[in-house]
């Protein structure tokens, strides 16, 4: 399956592209349907050029949206909206 993302391509240019999905790689993954997102000054500084981001790259990461899937150690999440950029131990 495949979804809609802001892919950078380099200064000052990105592009909406069809990307895979993401998947359960590890017991403590989240997956995050996305129903929310916005910009930050890290995005900005990977479009303008000023950081290490090579071409490819997906943007984003101020989100919110709610969990559709959760690996098999993650036992404190449920259907919920959550912000993508929460972090944490999910394993209690």
């Amino acid at each position: 399956m495949s979804m809609d993302a802001v892919v950078y391509k380099g200064p000052h240019e990105v592009a909406i592209e069809e990307v895979d999905e993401p998947g359960i790689e590890h017991p403590n993954d989240v997956i995050i349907d996305i129903t929310t997102s916005a910009i930050c000054g890290s995005d900005l500084h990977m479009y303008e050029g000023r950081t290490a981001a090579e071409p490819g790259i997906v943007f984003g990461h101020e989100n919110m949206g709610v969990v559709t899937d959760v690996g098999e150690a993650v036992a404190s999440l449920s259907n919920r909206p959550v912000p993508s950029t929460a972090s944490g131990d999910t394993s209690q």
